[in-house]
């Protein structure tokens, strides 16, 4: 490990990969990408090239074994999570894993236990958290200046159509709430807590496969409520408002904004008795490339010696709320 940058690794080459995260980590600061692995080579070879990554391994295996990668990042479908995490780690490798990192708070108890045992960190690849939109956001809320909040409410939409989408079967960890619905459960959590009193849920599903096509939920909190729905059969849309005891926020492009994109924050007060008496702030928040900067985020962290920017612990309580949000709405997810 250098003084100053980390080495990298990508075990895949799925399109999030591809598209996002390698000229992500080529822009990223304290990274070096040298590798990309894959199952069959030619696939590897080929992304190597493309991108003009010095090394390209197959299988998985060879690029765990290279002692110059410090780090690797994992696009694989969500039932190869676990495993390739444990492995990883077995390797010495720190690991940043795209979302959800475990499909049961048993399995990601397992994989906090497996990693910290081999002193490394596992990281859940929710880039969302690092744009600095959110980062201005989460300032605005702790200053108090919309009040307590008492709803947060959440809506992401994409539609999935291609047949062989491993979001289509279930064994593969397939559906909205595990694809989707995670970044929901996240901001609601981030902004209302870790236990809901209550859980309420409703899903339609694929009558073939048995996935969750569209999935809703309400988070009672008590004195708060977070509601959302996720689907992944429905035109792509996304959006997030949360309103406190004296005003509401929201932002623009929450989750999948473009790195090339301004985006911007909302935010009303003032409007006690008519909406149209509300006044309307409107903030603009510059372009970020936010897989960038979780990258940078988690290689300064490691070099540093310091704590993950987004602990374990956190995908620990997503996963929980997950697990209730399908028993409430009668899905056997276990």
């Amino acid at each position: 490990m250098g003084d100053s940058r980390l080495g990298w690794g990508i075990l895949g080459t799925a399109l999030i990969a591809r598209v996002q995260m390698i000229p992500a980590l080529q822009e990223a600061q304290a990274v070096d990408l040298l590798a990309v692995a894959s199952r069959h080579e030619e696939d590897a070879v080929r992304c190597a090239a493309d991108f003009s990554i010095p090394s390209a391994y197959s299988p998985y295996e060879a690029l765990l074994a290279d002692n110059r990668i410090d780090c690797v990042y994992l696009p694989l479908p969500n039932q190869l999570h676990a495993p390739w995490i444990m492995r990883a780690a077995d390797a010495g490798k720190h690991i940043l894993c795209e979302k959800p990192l475990a499909l049961t708070v048993e399995e990601a108890e397992q994989l906090a236990d497996h990693c910290t045992d081999r002193g490394v960190i596992v990281m859940e690849a929710f880039m969302y958290r690092f744009h600095p939109a959110w980062v201005r956001i989460r300032e605005i809320v702790a200053s108090g200046r919309i009040g307590r909040i008492t709803d947060v409410a959440v809506w992401f939409s994409f539609r999935s159509t291609r047949p062989t989408d491993f979001r289509h079967t279930e064994r593969s960890g397939g559906g909205a709430l595990y694809d989707v619905g995670c970044y929901a459960v996240d901001v609601i959590r981030t902004f209302l807590g870790d236990h809901p009193e209550h859980v309420l849920a409703t899903a339609r599903l694929n009558p073939a496969t048995g996935v969750d096509l569209t999935f809703s939920g309400i988070l009672d909190y008590g004195a708060a409520t977070g509601t959302f729905t996720c689907s992944m059969e429905q035109e792509p849309r996304h959006s997030v408002t949360m309103h406190g005891t004296d005003g509401w926020i929201s932002i623009a492009d929450p989750f999948n904004c473009p790195a090339d994109f301004e985006t911007t924050i909302s935010i009303g007060t003032g409007g006690d008795h008519h909406p149209h008496a509300s006044r309307v702030e409107t903030i603009l928040i510059p372009a970020a490339n936010q897989y960038a900067l979780q990258a940078t985020a988690l290689s300064r962290a490691i070099l540093r010696g310091e704590p993950s920017p987004h602990p374990i612990q956190e995908t620990i309580h997503n996963t929980r709320i997950m697990e209730r949000l399908f028993a409430a709405a009668r899905i056997n997810r276990s």
